[in-house]
């Protein structure tokens, strides 16, 4: 498993998701944070689309090998929280970019 990897998928997840919903995700950190990705494939999975499903999938096990990386990057700001997202779970990344 590489990074690479990781963000070759997040890209491809990165067009379906664009295209069905509209939705826009941040493939970089998604490749970089396990929490961000996990969040990302919850919303995923939650579509009807059965290649957005195969590709959450692949990403799911390329992370099976990843490390646990929760931090952020020292240069990236955290991400702000949603308004009403305390005790919600993945709210921290709906409506506000990292």
């Amino acid at each position: 498993m590489s990074v690479s990897e990781r963000f070759s998928v997040a890209t491809h997840l990165y067009v379906r998701l664009r295209k069905s919903p509209g939705r826009v995700i941040d493939a970089v950190w998604m490749s970089q944070n396990d929490e961000y990705a996990r969040e990302i494939l919850r919303l995923a999975l939650a579509e009807r689309d059965e290649e957005t499903h195969n590709l959450a999938h692949k990403f799911e096990g390329l992370m099976g090998d990843a490390p646990k990386r929760r931090a952020a990057p020292a240069a990236a700001p955290a991400a702000p929280a949603a308004p009403g997202a305390e005790g919600e779970p993945g709210q921290q990344y709906v409506r506000s970019l990292r």
